[in-house]
């Protein structure tokens, strides 16, 4: 699994080794150049008349390569429907050779893009504007109550309400409980770090935490520290059981922010900071949220990330605020006791 930065939550894929000389896989949240769609859809014509001619010469492993590259390649346009269609395809062909780890990776390609089309990829984008929930719609759906730049308008400046599709999400946790049943520790790690985050999207904090628990436990087991990174900011950042408990909240953050520092993921570690920052105000602690807040602007500067510097600093001036009228009230206080004393 790759970790992309200020992408916490999105879903997580599984990265193929490079000697597979399948197509290279762009992150999700990053749209194509016109160049690169150009290229793609290209390779997507002769991928077509590759897995024909496959099929017809009954190279059955071949044709299934050719399928799971042009899912990739759907992927990469954000053509996630088409995508899922060459990824039954490639499943039906591993089920065929008794494929046991090529229909583990379909199940989760799938599952993954089912998670994108439910409201995954818009929802991660939210994330990284600010504290956002869902919210029930009338129509049975749900709606991130944060606004998101939608991928297409970007430029414009333009925003728009994230939908999130309880049905594809259900789908999603169907086949990403298929790839756990089918998996290694990784696969599972992998599988309830997404399922995971589709039921932080359905709203139900309880599965939502319990396979992020699994996550971070696989990720022990695993002795890997960005594993163990996605797990606890996914704890952390998505909607679990631990929002209402601030002292447990504040532990989690504290350890993801230890765990930033440590892999130099310095954009996740302001995100960290701001956080601590926010349950430190919260919680009536002015003097510990300024630390954390002018922590978190040290490094949004260091990186250049104007965006969060420029956030942190209105949070701090705030909070600033706040310990100065607290100061001034304690001091009226105790003025009007001492005058009634005397």
């Amino acid at each position: 699994a790759s970790q992309r930065g200020p992408g916490l939550l999105l879903p997580q894929r599984i990265e193929l080794p490079s000697f597979l000389n399948t197509p290279a896989r762009r992150p999700d949240d990053e749209p194509l150049r016109p160049e690169d769609k150009t290229q793609a859809v290209r390779r997507i014509h002769d991928l077509e008349l590759l897995t024909f001619a496959c099929k017809r010469a009954s190279k059955l492993r071949e044709e299934g390569r050719a399928h799971f590259s042009l899912a990739v390649l759907r992927d990469n346009l954000g053509q996630y429907q088409k995508a899922i269609e060459a990824y039954n395809k490639f499943l039906s062909i591993c089920k065929e050779c008794s494929d046991g780890q090529g229909a583990a990776l379909a199940y989760h390609s799938i599952a993954v893009d089912y998670q994108l089309l439910g409201g995954g990829l818009a929802a991660a984008a939210s994330s990284t504007a600010g504290e956002s929930s869902p919210r029930k719609e009338k129509d049975g759906g749900q709606r991130a109550a944060g606004r998101v730049e939608d991928e297409d308008r970007a430029a414009q400046g333009v925003a728009q309400q994230v939908v999130v599709k309880p049905e594809l999400l259900r789908k999603a946790i169907h086949y990403h409980n298929k790839h756990r049943e089918n998996s290694d520790a990784v696969g599972k790690f992998v599988a309830h770090l997404n399922m995971g985050l589709a039921y932080a999207l359905l709203g139900e904090r309880e599965a939502a935490t319990v396979n992020h628990q699994y996550a971070l436990r696989y990720a022990l087991q695993l002795h890997s520290l960005e594993g163990q990174s996605l797990a606890i900011g996914s704890l952390s950042f998505s909607t679990g059981m631990y929002e209402n408990d601030p002292d447990k909240m504040r532990v989690l953050v504290e350890r993801y922010a230890e765990l930033c520092g440590a892999l130099k993921q310095t954009k996740n570690q302001v995100s960290a900071l701001r956080k601590l920052g926010i349950i430190a105000s919260e919680a009536g602690n002015s003097d510990e949220s300024i630390s954390y807040f002018q922590q978190a602007i040290d490094r949004a500067r260091a990186q250049g990330d104007r965006e969060a510097e420029k956030d942190c600093s209105v949070r701090l001036g705030i909070a600033a605020g706040q310990a100065k009228m607290a100061d001034h009230l304690s001091d009226v206080l105790q003025r009007s006791v001492l005058k009634g004393a005397g």
